[in-house]
């Protein structure tokens, strides 16, 4: 879980193009029922809209803390202050300033497939979680290909694209695969579901700028910046392609649901 890529311009432009993602917890919030008083963390917030959404859930009584591997989506969410609510810049892998069994709820919407050690990000998610806490994941299923996916290894597969190899991509866990992890973490009851979604989008642009901002520029893989706008044109020819009768796109995407109890 790094910073990516991000850019001052994605972080802003993402606080306006994140109704998928808000949705996406919002399916994931009804499933792990937060409750008053509780204290959350909040893993991979962003500019921390979620995160004040949470913090309307746990009452004056509970605390969430957010956290961003992006110094320019934590810029954002610092600009409201809120009592309560803090946030910081970290990675998920590393916990290491929060003591054992010191949150009621992990929540993690939108973010497990960027984390680079998922198994060790896992394990931390446990170790700060008090005994019956509740871990709550939302993210792609790696048992289905959408649409973006696709276009995106086409694409990032020819020349001269294909001499840049991405690091850091995302890696989206299938659902035995992700069982197993919080086996070996300890969790002792895991309830896992599928949340089948549609991604609409008015234009390929638009359907473009939504994975940019969502990404952190991560769009393009490995390749240099005076190469994207050539792969963004070459993306968009292939979005073009899905456009349906009324002139947009419409993508389908599986989300893995998941709510978890500590043993």
């Amino acid at each position: 879980m790094t910073d990516r890529k991000d850019t001052k311009e994605l972080a802003s432009g993402y606080t306006t193009v994140n109704t998928t993602q808000f949705n996406a917890a919002l399916f994931l919030l009804d499933r792990l029922k937060v409750s008053p008083e509780d204290h959350v963390l909040d893993v991979g917030c962003g500019p921390g809209n979620l995160t004040l959404h949470l913090k309307n859930l746990v009452g004056n009584a509970g605390t969430v803390i957010g956290f961003d591997p992006s110094s320019q989506r934590i810029g954002i969410a610092n600009e409201t202050q809120t009592p309560g609510v803090f946030f910081y810049v970290g990675i998920a892998e590393d916990l290491s300033r929060h003591a054992d069994a010191t949150f009621d709820i992990v929540f993690v919407n939108s973010t497990l497939h960027w984390v680079q050690d998922q198994p060790k990000a896992i394990r931390e998610f446990g170790r700060v979680l008090k005994s019956g806490g509740r871990l709550g994941i939302s993210g792609g299923s790696g048992d289905f290909v959408a649409i973006h996916e696709k276009i995106k290894e086409d694409v990032l597969s020819r020349e001269p694209y294909r001499q840049y190899p991405e690091t850091g991509g995302p890696n989206f866990l299938k659902k035995k695969e992700l069982e197993t992890l919080l086996a070996d973490a300890g969790f002792a009851q895991t309830d896992i579901v599928t949340n089948t979604i549609v991604k609409s989008a008015g234009s390929p642009d638009e359907m473009i700028n939504w994975l940019d901002t969502s990404s952190s520029g991560q769009t393009y893989g490995g390749i240099p910046l005076d190469l994207r706008p050539k792969a963004r044109e070459e993306m968009k020819r292939e979005w073009e392609k899905y456009i349906n009768e009324a002139g947009g796109i419409d993508m389908d995407m599986e989300l893995l649901v998941t709510v978890a109890v500590k043993g």
